[in-house]
């Protein structure tokens, strides 16, 4: 789990000539002399050398359901290349209960960032989707509209918006709406909502707690903020509490539902043109022509354990890059597509001058509250858990919820729309220029002033990280960092900077949803089952006074280190490669393809240039079954 200047280039348009005969080239160049076989592969001998019309660099969520849309046509060869195995048959990917298990294992990738804090990924056939929380939820419908306000004017009928990515959002699924002993628990449901006939399965779990707990949540906030218990929160109006579905297949004992079980499994042995090959790393993507007319012909891979030959695979039509918010700008700036500044001291040619490869970088904080329970608690159920709030700005800082005795929501709204302007000349130094960020920091705060998108999540966590707990996080940070490699080593990973807090107002917003979660468990509504605060305690954040602890005491706990109970990275990584006009700093436009090149996109998280008020899966899905219509689309031409 992280996209536009005054040259346009429509799909396979201006340049059109030029890129003619450089497919014909790569036709001609190429070695055909193999054919390679289709299904999952961890050879790359039936690879090396060989000749697809697309490759995909990564099997994680967008990469899966990218190459299996375009496999849908069955004159197509497509090519993934995924650094992690094949683990559909370990109980750590499939068993949803098993979830958190994988983070101590070779499944996932670590990448440090500053503060001994690391982000994860899912390093493994399927990416984070198939060790991620498999919470489904979309973001606030003025969040996606506001894309289109970051393109070019050109490219506004492309359809980044709310209307559109709603539709490929419901594409991706099919919803098992809740059966009766799930109403009966509290889950409910929309069904215009939702999709019908998608590969990735929602539902709610078999096993859903039934306890007090979940409802004692919906409770408890709803009196202290005022927000709405809505049925579902997945039509693009979520400042509310709800019961929230989980990809998870209820056909089959609740098994996770990732990318590479939804969208791979089911046709592995059908789709005679897609071969996807694990366990082996892209470490350059291959390019003729010079700028503005750059032609991806192929990339270069080695094995994920780093031994053997390096070995190449050559692309007739597509490289599409797919690995993530970290490893997507790490491969870019690899190949020469980055910062001068950045690459010329390693001694790589500058085949692309994009100096915000691996700027903007937004990631999400979390701190986990914790209550023990009495003993007479029965949870009934095993979950996954199901209820999460997301307050807007005015819920958060209602009197009595997570603001102090001297803060009023009015108050933090006019610092709010005061202060970006600042906020945007202080993080200039990660890439993006103080006059963009001006620009973009606008179109957020309006989104959090004036839009009620929310900017916290409390998810209610039954058996963590005591025997119920919360896990909060600011969704909308203003603080940017970068990711920039430091090593022409491909194995080495980049240097990962998040800058957490380097704006004062993520670390307000992050202390006023730790006093809510705080002020919602000791609320009446747990009193017949709640014992004591557990995590952070009152001996860390004293309660003594009408706040519930200071702002200094809990920013003090907040910003300890992890293994004390401060924040940890969520994990969420966006806004690397981000899609937006060159002039603001965009690496890819309206169509994903990166600029200066003819066909070479990006696809996943690091496209995104904000962050949304939601889990990132049901947006990246949208994403990326959009991208394939996109594709698709330029094939015809």
């Amino acid at each position: 789990m992280a996209m536009l200047g005054k040259t346009c280039y429509p799909p396979f348009s201006a340049s059109r000539h030029s890129l003619k005969a450089l497919v014909s080239a790569a036709y001609s160049t190429a070695t055909l002399s193999k054919r390679a076989t289709s299904g999952v592969t961890n050879d790359s001998s039936s690879v090396s050398g060989e000749t697809f019309d697309y490759i995909v660099v990564g099997g994680g969520l967008a990469g899966i359901t990218v190459a299996a849309r375009l496999a849908e046509n069955a004159s197509i060869s497509v090519l993934v290349i995924e650094a992690g195995n094949d683990d559909r048959n370990n109980k750590l990917v499939y068993d949803i209960g098993a979830y958190g298990q994988a983070f101590k294992t070779d499944l996932v990738w670590k990448f440090p960032a500053e503060n001994s804090r690391n982000l994860l990924g899912g390093k493994t056939l399927g990416g984070s989707t198939s060790i991620n929380g498999a919470a489904w939820t979309r973001g606030n419908k003025p969040q996606y509209d506001a894309i289109s306000k970051l393109l070019e004017p050109s490219e506004a009928d492309l359809g980044w918006n709310f209307d559109s990515l709603f539709s490929y959002m419901k594409k991706a699924e099919t919803f098992s709406a809740p059966n009766s002993q799930q109403k009966a628990k509290g889950a409910d449901s929309v069904a215009s909502y939702h999709g019908a006939s998608g590969p990735i399965q929602v539902t709610f779990p078999n096993l859903m707690y039934g306890g007090p707990q979940q409802p004692a949540f919906v409770e408890s906030v709803t009196n202290l903020t005022g927000i709405p218990h809505c049925p579902d929160l997945n039509g693009g109006n979520i400042p509310c509490v709800a019961y929230t579905p989980d990809t998870i297949n209820w056909h089959q004992g609740d098994n996770r539902s990732s990318s590479a079980s939804a969208y791979l499994t089911p046709v592995e042995f059908e789709r005679k043109g897609w071969l996807t090959l694990v366990s082996h790393r892209v470490t350059k993507i291959l390019t003729n022509g010079s700028a503005p007319s750059v032609f991806a012909t192929g990339v270069q891979f080695r094995a994920t354990s780093n031994n053997g030959s390096t070995f190449t695979a050559n692309a007739r039509r597509e490289v599409i890059l797919a690995a993530g918010a970290i490893h997507s700008p790490q491969i870019l700036q690899l190949s020469g597509i980055g910062d001068p500044a950045v690459l010329a001291p390693l001694g790589i040619q500058n085949v692309v001058n994009l100096t915000t490869v691996g700027r903007n970088l937004q990631e999400q904080t979390m701190n986990s509250l914790g209550h023990s329970a009495k003993s007479s608690f029965n949870p009934d159920g095993s979950g996954p858990s199901d209820v999460i709030a997301y307050p807007s700005l005015s819920q958060l800082f209602a009197s009595g919820a997570g603001a102090n005795s001297s803060t009023s929501a009015d108050a933090v709204r006019a610092q709010l729309l005061a202060s970006y302007p600042s906020w945007a000349k202080s993080q200039a130094v990660n890439g993006l220029s103080a006059d963009a960020l001006t620009t973009i920091f606008g179109i957020q705060a309006g989104l959090i002033a004036n839009d009620s998108s929310p900017v916290v999540e409390l998810f209610f966590d039954t058996g963590y990280p005591a025997d119920f707990g919360i896990d909060m996080w600011q969704l909308l940070p203003f603080s940017r960092g970068n990711v920039t490699i430091n090593s022409t080593d491909p194995f080495a990973e980049p240097k990962t900077i998040v800058n957490y807090f380097s704006v004062d107002f993520d670390l307000q917003i992050q202390t006023a949803g730790a006093r809510l979660s705080r002020r919602v468990m000791n609320g009446p509504s747990f009193s017949a089952f709640s014992d004591t605060e557990t995590i952070p305690g009152t001996s860390k954040v004293p309660s003594n006074d009408s706040d519930n602890g200071t702002d200094e005491e809990w920013r003090s706990w907040i910003t300890s280190a992890s293994s004390n109970g401060g924040f940890i990275s969520v994990s969420h990584p966006i806004g690397t490669a981000a899609m937006m006009r060159r002039s603001l700093g965009g690496v890819v436009d309206g169509h994903l393809r990166v600029y200066d090149t003819l066909n070479l996109r990006v696809v996943d998280a690091s496209v995104l240039p904000m962050q949304v008020s939601a889990h990132l899966s049901s947006t990246l899905y949208g994403v990326a079954e959009k991208a394939a219509d996109l594709i698709k689309a330029d094939l015809e031409k």
